[in-house]
C-alpha cells in the first residue's frame, strides 16, 4: 500500500474492538480515550494526511477524533473515513 507512508490511518475505536481487527497498519486513538494515546502523533508534521474510521453508520467516533486533531491540535489534513470498519471488510481490503 503505497498511502501506508503518504498518510496515516486512525482507528478512533476503543483499544479492545481494535486488537480484534483492524484496517493495515492502522494507530489507535480511542476518542473516549484519546489523551492517552495522542502521543503517537506527537513529533508528526501537521500537513500530514490523517484518516479517521470508525464502526461506520452511525458510530460518529471519527468525527469527533477529526473535529479534534483539527480544532485542538492543528491538522489541517484530516478527512473521516464514513463508511468505517464495517465496509473496510466487506469490501476484503488489508486488514490484520
Amino acid at each position: 500500500l503505497r498511502m501506508k507512508n503518504q498518510s496515516i490511518i486512525i482507528d478512533a475505536r476503543d483499544e479492545e474492538d481494535y486488537n480484534n481487527g483492524r484496517i493495515l497498519s492502522s494507530i489507535n486513538i480511542p476518542y473516549d480515550y484519546y489523551e492517552e494515546f495522542e502521543f503517537q502523533l506527537d513529533g508528526i508534521d501537521l500537513e500530514k494526511i490523517l484518516i479517521i474510521y470508525c464502526s461506520g453508520g452511525k458510530c460518529s467516533l471519527s468525527i469527533d477524533l477529526a473535529d479534534y486533531l483539527m480544532l485542538d491540535r492543528g491538522f489541517f489534513n484530516v478527512f473521516v473515513y464514513e463508511g468505517g470498519w464495517l465496509e473496510w471488510i466487506e469490501k476484503g481490503l488489508p486488514i490484520e
